[in-house]
């Protein structure tokens, strides 16, 4: 079943972490964090109690991040 969230009263500002992936994020959820609307939406989707710890062996690696450009200025913020 997929949730549905009304992102419509959501705001936007700069880019930050989004509280769930880590990487940059405009979008602003109901308390204002950053997080992206496909973070969000697999976040509601999750079963109540699945807290990802399976069985499953899960490799972790920490991937280059492109840098945040400010499109006025033209310069790296992040």
């Amino acid at each position: 079943m997929m949730a549905f969230l009304d992102w419509s009263e959501h705001s936007a500002g700069r880019p930050l972490p989004c509280r769930l992936c880590g990487t940059p994020a405009i979008l602003r959820d109901e308390r204002n964090r950053p997080c992206h609307m496909t973070c969000a939406h697999a976040e509601a989707d999750r079963a109540p109690g699945d807290d990802d710890q399976g069985d499953a062996l899960a490799v972790v690696i920490a991937l280059p991040t492109a840098p945040v450009i400010d499109l006025h200025t033209r310069r790296r913020i992040a």
